[in-house]
């Protein structure tokens, strides 16, 4: 079988985890001279797995800071164009998601990274972005990645494609339900497909009382001539 080539990325990982790990071959030798074999193996995966831990925490803290530096930068109101604050934050959120892809943070810098393009205009490479963040993302960030999606092809116009990728959302739940259901029941109201629209409607009032929904999917059951019945008791 042929083997699968390594990105630059992967390679540069590599080469510093390599390279962090050969600084202390010297004193692994040394101890199995003094202590016998069988404790220097011991020894050796201890300082192993101390040397990887401080490795992975610095590696973590690094990411943590440069993503702090992307959501501030996509925030930043004192920036003097949303092109501007667009454009710097995907440079940013790009460099970060080169760096550690593999992490927790790299996910979430490429769903700023899809935002930032979708405001400059790249609706196609937004999705894209999106799409990967959602299916290949850590747990935490892809059913928020889902929904921005979604919430994309609303705002562009592409009503059936953004009912497509909410009901799974609201099957599969991870992100605020009433939120989803809210969305949905739009976007059915949205593409004629009434009852649908009242049903979800109703899931809002009904199952989800206390939702910031609620009052809007209220009003718009009176507008499609359904009485609503009174919230389940808590």
């Amino acid at each position: 079988m042929a083997r699968t080539k390594m990105t630059r990325h992967q390679l540069k990982e590599q080469d510093e985890i390599t390279s962090f790990f050969e600084k202390y071959t010297e004193l692994i030798i040394a101890k199995k001279k003094e202590v016998g074999v069988g404790v220097a193996v011991v020894a050796a995966i201890a300082i192993v797995f101390f040397l990887w831990s401080a490795y992975s925490s610095s590696r973590n803290a690094k990411a943590q800071a440069e993503l702090s530096q992307v959501i501030n930068t996509y925030n930043d109101t004192t920036i003097k164009s949303d092109k501007e604050r667009y454009a710097k934050t995907l440079a940013e959120a790009k460099r970060t998601h080169d760096d550690y892809q593999s992490l927790t943070a790299g996910s979430i810098a490429l769903y700023y990274a899809a935002l930032s393009q979708d405001g400059l205009g790249d609706t196609a490479k937004a999705v894209q972005d999106l799409q990967e963040v959602s299916q290949r993302g850590d747990a935490s960030i892809k059913s928020v990645a889902q929904f921005a999606l979604g919430a994309l092809y609303k705002r562009h116009g592409d009503t059936q494609k953004a009912i497509d990728t909410l009901k799974p959302l609201y099957d599969g739940g991870g992100y605020s339900k009433s939120a989803v259901a809210y969305e949905l029941a739009t976007l059915y109201e949205a593409n004629k497909q009434v009852d649908q629209a009242k049903d979800f409607y109703q899931k809002v009032v009904t199952d989800f009382p206390d939702s910031p929904f609620r009052q809007n999917a209220d009003d718009a059951l009176k507008r499609l001539g359904v009485v609503t019945p009174p919230p389940k008791p808590s």
